[in-house]
């Protein structure tokens, strides 16, 4: 057991939560999924067997943790990049997160939904190698975690996290994708940095400061930046803060799309039920006593 600071030093107080159970019965679970992560049903059942439509939603109990995969998802071949079993952490307050189990693949969108404080940020931070958990297994394109941290951290991208990697508001969108660009080992010209941010609708913000950006327009800069030195994987967070529920849904949609596109295992925190139920897959997370 080990406390935030050992942690993740840069992380103050996270209130504790844990993955959703599987209760005894894998009915209650399916029937939780439905209610709390996945997409709404598609009247599914067919003549030969009963089986659920390739759009219906799919509950996997596994574990002590409820994972939901819409039916596209579910068939989908290969070992997930993010694997999770178990997996928790816990500090001398109590546990941030607990019994969680994650399959996030290539090229799909994994949400990790549940409300403000229930270990959401934690556990990005976890997948992303960036915190050190205290219970289960864990793995990233095939690296050991946190044994291997150091070389995940090389392969997923960050979205903003607030006190982590914000960028300074003097900062130009333009400026800090050069920045990133350098640091990725590719040529800042101008007009490479300018196509870039075009490519996430940001061209007409190059010349903004940070500082003036919108939410959403800040939100979106995060993104490209995370997906800017071409990553395995990207771990996105605060999606929903500040802005409109459509503002949201967008953010999620350019998300899904990246993960298609640029064959990258993506991860995203949010709070609503039906921004959870835009992902490919997601697991809840409970806060305690919930």
């Amino acid at each position: 057991m080990m406390n935030m600071q050992e942690a993740f030093p840069s992380v103050a107080a996270l209130a504790p939560g844990k993955a959703i159970a599987s209760a005894s019965a894998e009915a209650a679970a399916v029937a939780m999924a439905g209610r709390r992560c996945a997409r709404p049903a598609a009247p599914a059942a067919s003549a030969a067997g009963g089986a659920f439509a390739a759009s219906a939603p799919v509950a996997f109990a596994s574990g002590s943790s409820l994972v939901v995969r819409s039916g596209d998802a579910a068939s989908a071949a290969g070992e997930p990049y993010f694997r999770a079993r178990g997996l928790g952490l816990k500090t001398y307050a109590g546990y941030v997160y607990r019994d969680v189990d994650v399959d996030a693949r290539a090229g799909e969108l994994f949400a990790v939904r549940g409300r403000n404080g229930s270990g959401k940020t934690a556990l990005l931070l976890t997948l992303a190698g960036r915190m050190k958990p205290t219970e289960g297994t864990l793995s990233a394109g095939g690296l050991e975690l946190p044994r291997q941290r150091a070389k995940v951290a090389r392969h997923v991208g960050l979205g903003l996290f607030k006190g982590l990697n914000d960028l300074q508001d003097s900062l130009t969108a333009a400026y800090a994708a050069s920045a990133e660009f350098e640091l990725h080992g590719r040529r800042p010209r101008r007009d490479a940095v300018l196509a870039y941010l075009r490519e996430w609708g940001l061209d007409d913000a190059a010349d903004v400061r940070v500082k003036d950006l919108t939410s959403q327009k800040l939100a979106t800069l995060g993104i490209a930046l995370a997906f800017s030195g071409e990553p395995d994987a990207v771990v996105v967070d605060d999606v929903e803060d500040q802005l409109t529920m459509a503002q949201s849904a967008s953010l999620v949609k350019l998300l899904r799309e990246a993960a298609r596109s640029r064959g990258a295992a993506v991860v995203v925190g949010v709070v609503e039920r039906d921004l959870a139920a835009m992902a490919d897959a997601c697991v809840y997370l409970a806060k305690e006593g919930e």
